[in-house]
């Protein structure tokens, strides 16, 4: 017989238990093998950031990460008519559209993950931006100039690392501590 992962999660409501009506308890109940019942000590444990040095790296973290995009954004669109006829020379189709529409989307970006407002959309909004422009942008495969090469590679491996670090954040269980998000009940506000 194969084994099977005995952990569970069931919608209780409406059992003996919890009846249908009246106050229930917040989202969903873990439903526990007699072996694990019998030895809590097993139990594996969600990992939180717990420790004060963990949460000011992570607050810092988040910080630096959603600062730069946010800087970045504004810079974006300042000096969006430069930007246009950089665009323009590497192909960009609707060059203009697409400046100011990647300027708002790292600004968005940045402020969610700086917020820590919604910050799985900020970091998909980073992303996108980040995988969009990179190979259009940074195509140092195209390049023949040896020093026109280099430059674009740095920059091309550059945003491959903010891709990670954007999925990082990504996958970081919300609600971020420190953050505007509005708490939800039946959220583990302890995860960060």
């Amino acid at each position: 017989m194969a084994h099977q992962s005995n952990r569970r999660i069931e919608d209780v409501r409406g059992s003996p238990i919890y009846p249908a009506t009246g106050p229930r308890p917040p989202g969903d109940a873990t439903v526990l093998s007699p072996a694990e019942l019998g030895h809590p000590e097993a139990r594996p444990r969600p990992r939180r950031l717990s420790r004060p040095l963990e949460t000011a790296a992570f607050v810092a973290g988040r910080a630096i990460f959603g600062s730069y995009f946010l800087y970045n954004g504004v810079n974006h669109l300042r000096n969006r008519n430069m930007l246009i006829g950089y665009a323009r020379g590497k192909r960009v189709p609707v060059p203009a559209v697409a400046v100011a529409a990647s300027g708002l989307l790292i600004i968005a970006g940045g402020l969610s993950i700086l917020s820590g407002a919604w910050p799985k959309a900020g970091a998909a909004m980073i992303t996108t931006f980040l995988l969009g422009v990179s190979p259009q942008m940074h195509a140092f495969w195209r390049e023949t100039d040896t020093q026109r090469r280099a430059s674009e590679k740095v920059n091309f491996t550059k945003n491959m690392a903010l891709v990670g670090a954007s999925l990082m954040a990504a996958a970081h269980p919300e609600p971020w501590r420190y953050g505007l998000a509005p708490r939800t009940v039946g959220r583990n506000h302890d995860a960060s």
